[in-house]
């Protein structure tokens, strides 16, 4: 079958995917989709366990672990208060690290505004400068 009949292949309005010709993601861009979402989980809803972090995510408690202490060793992350639970083990509490900051840059024609912002989106600083071009 030529690659033309295989995109013109349509059933009831929805075009029919031939697998033989998907590729399946390599194993370092799983990786990184899942520290993606670790990464955006725990922003949107720090602090926030690990346990609580593999329910959410859907992923295995060890794939969690193991990201979980990827972020720690690169900083982005850090461990916090350990919370009181009624039973079992108390978990320790992950939040993003407040202390690593961005700098970030919306050039324009005629200026430039820079901002250092930390990890939360939180603008910590930002100046505007005037750019002279001659004509």
């Amino acid at each position: 079958m030529s690659a033309k009949e295989r995109t013109e292949h349509v059933d009831k309005g929805f075009r029919r995917v031939d697998l033989a010709y998907v590729e399946l993601a390599s194993s370092e861009i799983a990786r990184d989709i899942n520290r993606d979402i670790v990464l955006e989980i725990v922003r949107s809803k720090q602090p926030i366990s690990r346990a609580d972090l593999s329910r959410v995510s859907g992923l295995q408690p060890s794939t969690v672990s193991n990201i979980v202490e990827q972020l720690l060793q690169g900083t982005w992350i850090v461990e916090g208060a350990v919370a009181r639970r009624p039973r079992g083990c108390r978990p320790t509490m992950l939040s993003l690290n407040d202390n690593l900051v961005m700098l970030v840059a919306d050039l324009r024609p005629r200026r430039a505004i820079l901002a250092i912002i930390d990890l939360n989106g939180r603008m910590l600083a930002h100046e505007e400068i005037s750019i002279f071009s001659d004509p």
